[in-house]
């Protein structure tokens, strides 16, 4: 069985929205590109969404983003949009977690 990798094209507005919202809020923002896995001579690929990884204080917040329109967190249950990731990050900055 043989497989094709092929990069996906990063959505640039969805990128600089999120790299200007952390660089405002003084954060860290980590991306990594997305893969699709074609297998040869079928109808069959496997997708590696992006993932775009918010460093705040000691914890990662890690989106997803299958469609290069929608985020999503831990996984397609949950939308989040800029707004709703604004108020994540203010909750979790408010907070001091551990001990």
């Amino acid at each position: 069985m043989k497989f094709e990798k092929v990069n996906m094209p990063l959505n640039k507005n969805l990128y600089n929205k999120l790299n200007n919202m952390c660089i405002f809020n003084n954060l860290k923002l980590e991306f990594r590109n997305r893969l699709i896995f074609k297998v040869d001579e079928t109808n069959v690929n496997f997708i590696e969404p992006h993932r775009f990884i918010i460093k705040i204080n000691d914890i990662a917040l890690v989106l997803l983003c299958y469609d290069n329109l929608n985020l999503y967190l831990y996984d397609k249950d949950i939308v989040v949009n800029v707004p709703l990731l604004k108020e994540l990050i203010a909750e979790i900055r408010s907070k001091s977690y551990g001990a």
